[in-house]
């Protein structure tokens, strides 16, 4: 009897250890399933399946830019728009883990519990709408005439995207046999979305930030004479000026992208509040970007000498920044000091009118007191006027600031440029960055040029 007793106990505590583990795996499934159905190593998800469940993706003013027909993907019949938004869209074997064919995938493919990836079953497609313009994003590559680099443009009051372009770049529907092979260099790179993801330095650019530690730190920076010789002597080191400038004030410093000025600026600053500067302005933090995090920047001056601080306050040094943050930065700066995430996937519909996702309010983040912005504004307006010419941007009344960023003796600079329209009716930021490209006001400038005055047509 006993023995039966005991053998019931046994039986009865299987049977709650069984009813546990399937409570903890139902719970686990409802909690995680959309993660597990979407996981790159679910074979589901590439051939044959992938594409009879993905639905079609289209920019901001409806143009298509890919759809599943008759099981097989397919992609605008423009090569340079599909090359343009490569790193955009993805490819369905994602490499390009940024792509939106991986980070909406679930949206994509129409996940739901009941369903799992199977939308042929639920009988709903879905509709993927970007914020990009792609004749805009065309207009961007084709300006980059070949050369790597990224450019980006948004609206820095709603946090759409407009513009965003990296090169290297191929042809989706065409992939090259031998991209993964290629020993030329040609595609480094060629996978990562580089205004969201890059790391470059940052050279003059960064002259602003530089300007607005000043600005908060040197109460009489404004009215302070300065002579440059063709270089700044500090205690450690010397910092090269490109030419001798003689005498000129803070403004004209930055008119002519002075390094001997703003060395001896970045040292009087001091490292911890050049450094402090760099961290409020967003500059060295990550955020999300549609499920895409962003690449951190780096300024990190606890160790640097006066030299090497000096070099910092030029964008030199060991400093390293992302596209996507100083196009934020930029924004910041026509805003008031009020930085707005930037976003490019404005919605996701599903045929039958279910919302699988919607842009909501963009974050926002107070970045700069609104005497600092003001001082800046009027400061990057005189570059435009007083320097680049506003020939170059006829109408279009821009703030900016060019990059010539060294990045070793045998090899040619990194070109910047990166600004903002002050027109009310254009409020859009934006950044370039042509790698080894020289000259910031001979490469990257007439990028943004040309992008900015096709969009003044229409926006």
């Amino acid at each position: 009897m006993r023995i039966t007793i005991n053998r019931s106990k046994m039986l009865y505590l299987l049977v709650l250890a069984f009813m546990g583990g399937l409570c903890i795996l139902l719970v686990s499934l409802f909690v995680n399933g959309k993660t597990y159905a979407m996981h790159t190593a679910n074979r589901h998800l590439h051939g044959a399946s992938a594409v009879d469940s993905f639905g079609s993706i289209e920019d901001r003013n409806g143009l298509l830019l890919a759809d599943t027909k008759n099981g097989k993907r397919v992609y605008n019949n423009d090569s340079t728009i599909r090359r343009a938004m490569l790193q955009t869209i993805g490819d369905t074997s994602f490499f390009i883990s940024s792509g939106v064919h991986n980070t909406f995938k679930s949206e994509l493919t129409g996940f739901n519990m009941i369903w799992g990836i199977n939308t042929a079953a639920s009988g709903a497609k879905s509709n993927l709408k970007l914020t990009l313009d792609a004749k805009l994003c065309k207009t961007a590559l084709n300006a980059l005439e070949g050369q790597k680099g990224a450019v980006g443009v948004y609206n820095y009051k709603t946090g759409e995207i407009i513009v965003m372009v990296s090169s290297p770049t191929y042809d989706i529907q065409n992939k090259p046999y031998d991209i993964d092979t290629d020993k030329t260099g040609t595609y480094d790179g060629v996978y990562l979305n580089k205004l969201l993801s890059g790391l470059y330095v940052p050279g003059s650019v960064f002259k602003t930030v530089t300007a607005a530690a000043a600005i908060d730190n040197i109460p009489d920076i404004l009215t302070r004479k300065f002579n440059c010789s063709g270089q700044y002597k500090a205690a450690d080191g010397i910092i090269k000026c490109m030419k001798e400038h003689g005498n000129l004030n803070f403004e004209q410093a930055l008119n002519v992208s002075c390094n001997s000025v703003f060395a001896q600026v970045a040292i009087e600053v001091g490292a911890e509040k050049l450094q402090k500067t760099a961290q409020q302005l967003g500059l060295t933090e990550s955020f999300t970007v549609d499920r895409v995090n962003t690449a951190k920047g780096s300024v990190e001056l606890s160790e640097a000498g006066q030299a090497s601080l000096g070099w910092a306050g030029i964008g030199q040094y060991t400093l390293v920044l992302n596209p996507v943050s100083i196009m934020r930065y930029m924004g910041a700066i026509a805003n008031d000091g009020k930085a707005v995430n930037p976003f490019f996937v404005d919605k996701v519909v599903q045929t039958d009118g279910t919302v699988l996702y919607k842009s909501g309010s963009p974050d926002t983040k107070k970045l700069l007191n609104v005497t600092t912005t003001n001082t800046l504004k009027s400061l990057m307006r005189s570059n435009v006027k007083n320097n680049y010419g506003d020939s170059r941007f006829k109408g279009l009344e821009l703030c900016a600031k060019t990059g010539t960023a060294e990045v070793g003796e045998e090899k040619s600079p990194h070109a910047w440029f990166a600004g903002f329209s002050q027109r009310d009716d254009f409020p859009y930021a934006f950044v370039c960055v042509v790698e080894n490209g020289g000259s910031g006001i001979g490469t990257a400038a007439p990028v943004i040029a040309r992008v900015l005055k096709e969009m003044d047509k229409t926006y």
